[in-house]
């Protein structure tokens, strides 16, 4: 059934393209897996390695650090629900900059009545399955023993086929979003040779749209939890 995006206005030529083609193949995804929606752009594109163009030696380990840094920095303004999406978990100072991240969303807590709640979704890549529990024992075990009284986390990894999360997002209390082709992995981004990658800040709307489009993974997610493929 094709479908109508009343803000579909003012679109580029690719805008329009993309459009036309999910409003006519896939309008049963609208409002959940696509949406025409708008935001403010923050900075500069978020692209590393950020100055190797013109460099004619080698980069050294860490040319990049400043790039975790800042994902964890947004991560850490999370006063109510934060989506995390990618292709795999974190490691290396994606991973610890993500637990620093946690320990201060734990401490502005304080006090609080309500829990913050933390999601992560990852793609169950076929030779790269997610331990899920392992991935949040990772990630929380610099935090004080009560911090389940503050945080509820969950960690949730699908595949479908040949299909899986490929997402890359962090969605804050609807008003931050980080998104992008960047992964969480510190070898192809920090160090030697490393992966060329751009990803963005917004605000705005297409925050919301991010937390979304994350709620749709998680409902096939409990769906299928309790079957033989869960």
């Amino acid at each position: 059934k094709e479908v109508e995006d009343l803000d579909a206005v003012e679109l580029s030529h690719v805008g329009n393209a993309a459009y036309d083609a999910l409003r006519r193949k896939h309008g049963w995804h609208h409002d959940k897996l696509w949406n025409v929606t708008s935001g403010k752009v923050i900075g500069e594109v978020h692209q590393t390695p950020m100055r190797s163009w013109a460099a004619t030696e080698d980069l050294a380990d860490g040319h990049d650090d400043w790039f975790p840094e800042k994902m964890g920095e947004i991560m850490s303004r999370t006063k109510v629900w934060c989506d995390i999406m990618s292709l795999g978990p974190p490691d290396g100072l994606f991973l610890e900059k993500m637990k620093e991240a946690l320990k201060t969303i734990y401490d502005n807590a304080e006090g609080s009545d309500k829990k913050v709640t933390i999601r992560m979704m990852f793609g169950n890549i076929v030779g790269m399955p997610v331990n899920c529990d392992r991935v949040i024992k990772k990630l929380t075990e610099d935090l004080p023993q009560d911090a389940g009284e503050r945080i509820n986390m969950w960690v949730g990894a699908w595949r479908f086929g040949c299909s899986w999360n490929h997402a890359k997002i962090i969605a804050v209390d609807g008003r931050y979003l980080h998104t992008g082709g960047h992964n969480l992995w510190d070898y192809h981004y920090l160090k030697h040779n490393p992966v060329h990658d751009l990803s963005l800040e917004m605000e705005g709307r297409v925050t919301h749209d991010g937390h979304i489009f994350a709620n749709d993974q998680w409902f096939f997610i409990e769906k299928k939890q309790s079957t033989c493929i869960g």
